[in-house]
């Protein structure tokens, strides 16, 4: 019985191999004129870093809340498990610190998933 067995298995495997050049050619077809996806967002926040107002807003959009104060200015994006401080300094209003935080007890690995669907989704809508 386990001879049958093995030979049936040891046959089968012979057919795979005749035909796995053509089977995956077959199985890779549909997708060979397919664009390639950019990759997802960077999930670190430094990343906005040296940016002028201008350029935030074209990356995320309208802030929820902004907080002047002089010269500087606090831009604040919020979800539902982090928020998002910019701080904007200097004429050109350029980001020079980044605050990410959670809201509530979401923890580091919530926070960063969460800044990075902040901006798959201001890319989204771009």
């Amino acid at each position: 019985m386990l001879a049958a067995v093995l030979a049936a298995a040891l046959g089968l495997a012979a057919c795979g191999e005749a035909g796995d050049a053509q089977s995956d050619a077959a199985r890779l077809a549909p997708f060979s004129g397919m664009a390639v996806l950019p990759p997802s967002a960077d999930a670190d926040p430094d990343q906005l870093l040296g940016l002028s107002a201008d350029d935030v807003a074209a990356k995320l959009g309208k802030p929820a809340l902004v907080r002047r104060d002089g010269d500087a200015e606090v831009w604040q994006y919020r979800r539902v498990n982090c928020v998002l401080d910019l701080f904007l300094y200097g004429s050109r209003k350029q980001v020079e610190h980044v605050d990410l935080r959670d809201r509530g007890d979401a923890n580091e690995a919530a926070v960063q998933a969460c800044f990075q669907r902040m901006m798959e989704t201001a890319l989204d809508s771009t």
